[in-house]
């Protein structure tokens, strides 16, 4: 560990800076550098990692780009080499120099979902996390740049004023329309073309809700394919920040009274009236729910004189935060042959605000061969009737939903893919299909 004193980083005048050096308090910037590991992390763009391909490509067309680097440094891709784990029945194969994904030209079925599990390893023989890369055959619906959307709006945002962007990215390389499916009050309209989100009135914070739930729906016109994804607005109360105010007094006369505040926290900024005003949006998560720091008033005489006093802000707590997954994808694996109430994955929430946390599976379970422990996260094959595993992969999206016990407007949610391999089971023998019986001529 490293302690850097900067003296030259303080908010304040220079000449100031150099008559506080002179007198009975110094004001210096402390820089603690802590040393990181260097580790490997995928960059790939969006998450989850969705592909898909033509069935009839030819042998090497390129499916995906895989790209990782080292942690806090973008550029440093060199000597980075990159592994299929899983070979998704040979189908697909991974370049080890550029991390291209391309087909390997063995025959490829029509709507079939290939699961591939890729790493990164670095010539020191560091590695990277798993990835797991789904490439459908066939055509693939627009995928959002984010599962779900939470925006801020003050109460004072103008009417058509851009308050955010949603945005897609089509797989077939064609044009997407943005449509509001689901639009409160008709409170906000969406650039159909840009997916910029606006208001279609003034908004009041006294006299109407702070939260509000809209569905988005990103479609390509030409193929009618579709997705969906959810923004939830919150509008907050317009004020002018000033948090408290401090006050200072000096028993001199003239410049020798006149007095300046400084403050050297990241949260907050001081006027010259002793206006203490926040940076930026408070939270009750801090540390013991409270924001301490210092503020240091100093006189205009020669020397100059100096007085600190400490500012301690407690924050009440209100439902702002949605539950937090332990892990943004779960991978798992089952035997096509698994049985009833066999375990597939625990997902876990814990929600900032520390209300208690439900579970529900909100899209992937269509043929009803999972259920999921509402209260305990634990998700298991059905028990009656006996679970069906048709496919080759299930890709769950879980919902986590808080309680709203502190105290908020509504419940708040947050979403988690479940990734479910299943495998091949030898249970079926060889069936000759062309003719029922043989015969010998000699």
């Amino acid at each position: 560990m490293k302690l850097q004193a900067d003296p030259t980083s303080m908010e304040m005048p220079q000449d100031k800076e150099m008559m506080l050096s002179n007198g009975d308090w110094y004001l210096c910037h402390i820089t603690i550098v802590v040393p990181r590991e260097e580790s490997l992390e995928w960059t790939m763009y969006p998450f989850p990692y969705l592909a898909c391909v033509n069935p009839e490509a030819p042998k090497g067309t390129i499916v995906y780009q895989l790209l990782a680097h080292y942690y806090n440094d973008e550029s440093s891709g060199g000597g980075i080499s990159y592994h299929l784990m899983e070979d998704a029945n040979q189908r697909f194969k991974v370049d080890k120099d550029t991390g291209v994904i391309s087909t390997t030209g063995l025959p490829l079925t029509w709507n079939k979902e290939y699961a591939l599990t890729v790493q990164a390893t670095d010539k020191h023989a560091k590695k990277s996390p798993y990835a797991s890369i789904s490439i459908l055959v066939g055509l693939r619906p627009p995928q959002f740049t984010n599962m779900t959307y939470s925006v801020f709006v003050p109460e004072t945002t103008a009417i058509g004023e851009k308050m955010a962007v949603v945005e897609a990215v089509s797989f077939q390389s064609k044009s997407i329309t943005y449509t509001l499916l689901m639009n409160p009050n008709g409170l906000f309209t969406i650039n159909q073309e840009s997916g910029e989100l606006s208001l279609t009135h003034a908004v009041d914070y006294e006299s109407e809700h702070h939260l509000y739930h809209l569905l988005v729906k990103a479609l390509e016109a030409e193929n009618g394919l579709s997705s969906v994804t959810e923004r939830f607005i919150y509008v907050h109360k317009s004020y002018d920040g000033i948090c408290t105010l401090v006050a200072a007094q000096d028993c001199d006369s003239g410049s020798n009274a006149e007095i300046s505040y400084f403050t050297q926290s990241s949260e907050f900024s001081i006027t010259s009236q002793g206006e203490i005003l926040s940076k930026r949006r408070l939270d009750y998560e801090q540390a013991n729910h409270m924001y301490e720091f210092v503020v240091i008033a100093v006189d205009k005489g020669i020397p100059p004189h100096t007085g600190t006093a400490s500012v301690r802000l407690r924050m009440s707590n209100i439902n702002d935060e949605a539950p937090i997954f332990s892990r943004t994808l779960y991978n798992t694996f089952l035997s096509e042959d698994a049985g009833p109430n066999t375990l597939v994955a625990t997902v876990h929430a814990k929600d900032p605000d520390g209300d208690s946390v439900a579970y529900f599976i909100v899209e992937g379970n269509e043929e009803g061969n999972f259920d999921l422990d509402s209260q305990k996260g634990i998700l298991k094959l059905r028990e009656t009737p006996l679970p069906r595993l048709l496919r080759t992969q299930y890709i769950l999206n879980v919902s986590a939903v808080d309680d709203n016990s502190s105290g908020g407007t509504s419940t708040l949610s947050s979403f988690t893919h479940v990734i479910i391999g299943i495998n091949d089971v030898n249970n079926n023998k060889p069936i000759f299909r062309e003719v029922s019986c043989y015969e010998l001529v000699i």
